[in-house]
């Protein structure tokens, strides 16, 4: 599943967009860890490396740099920063850590509102459209554990800083006033890889080169649900919803999808608080896993399914100046 992510936002009705000749400064985190290997819908230890459990812990720090042009047009700078680390058995029989730690992919992207923001608080969409560059290394080595010793061997795709290719993002928000204090929202992205493959291999069992290269696959994040004022003095709101994160067997353009890639997706119901004070916004989302399906890839010879997270913890700062 994917690592890379946006801050949460509940479509912009609660304040978090800026005005014309504006600056945001925004901080986002997000904690993931999994411990249990998927094939399909199903639970299935004995698919995992050497049929052990393994544990992934992910915690990413974004901070995003935004600026309106005008109050329907703004752009945002967004630097990545995660450290990933992964445990596992290996041939050796024994459990080791590996870890990445590093700035990861930049990307920037300029947001459009189809209506005036300040002419329409209750209603409006927002279409956005941005460039992933390849900063992040997506071939951050470690250790690696063989029956005849220690090598060096990229770390596992998941906690990898980038994946190693200029990316297109396309994404939407919007927003709908339901009653007085309750609102809807709406937001996606879908991040289009143009380039096949990466020149990284997945590595064998021994520590060598399988001959099988890495992907680098499209990624999709969607949210929906509802949002209610529950202090309007403060702008407080609680909101609940549904998220759903993935990864495609195969990408919108490119073709060459037999490299290495888990697809599959996470279902997540999504419970949300956010409030705002001055100039600031402070978001809250810890989002528990409902549902799932990691499908095997295009490729042959190698371990089929992954780890999963059971939730996710997002916690986000913006201030406007």
């Amino acid at each position: 599943m994917p690592v890379r992510f946006t801050t949460p936002s509940l479509g912009g009705q609660n304040g978090q967009d800026v005005g014309t000749r504006e600056w945001q400064i925004g901080v986002a985190y997000r904690r993931l860890t999994a411990d249990k290997w998927f094939v399909g819908h199903e639970e299935r230890a004995d698919a995992a490396p050497f049929g052990k459990p393994l544990s992934l812990n992910i915690n990413s720090v974004d901070i995003t740099v935004r600026y309106g042009l005008t109050s329907r047009v703004n752009f945002a700078l967004t630097l990545p920063f995660s450290r990933g680390v992964q445990q596992r058995f290996y041939a050796d029989g024994q459990p080791h850590r590996v870890s990445a730690t590093g700035l990861g992919d930049v990307n920037f992207i300029g947001n459009f509102w189809l209506r005036d923001p300040i002419a329409n608080p209750s209603r409006n969409l927002a279409i956005g459209v941005g460039v992933k560059a390849p900063t992040g290394n997506n071939s951050v080595m470690d250790d690696f554990f063989t029956t005849a010793g220690t090598t060096r061997a990229p770390v596992d795709q998941s906690i990898q800083l980038g994946d190693g290719a200029l990316g297109i993002i396309l994404q939407a928000q919007a927003f709908d006033r339901l009653t007085d204090n309750l609102f809807g929202y709406l937001s996606g992205s879908y991040l289009v890889s143009p380039k096949t493959k990466t020149n990284v291999q997945f590595i064998k069992a021994d520590g060598t080169g399988s001959g099988i290269f890495l992907s680098v696959p499209d990624v999709y994040s969607a949210r929906a649900g509802v949002a209610r004022t529950i202090w309007p003095a403060y702008d407080v709101m609680v909101s609940v919803g549904a998220r759903l994160d993935g990864i495609p067997l195969r990408d919108l353009i490119g073709g060459g999808d037999d490299g290495f890639r888990r697809p599959g997706y996470s279902l997540y119901a999504d419970p949300g608080l956010s409030f705002s004070a001055a100039r600031g916004t402070f978001t809250l989302s810890a989002p528990l896993r409902v549902g799932l399906d990691f499908k095997p890839d295009l490729t042959k010879g190698h371990p089929v399914g992954g780890d999963l997270a059971h939730y996710l913890v997002f916690a986000g700062y913006t201030v406007r100046f």
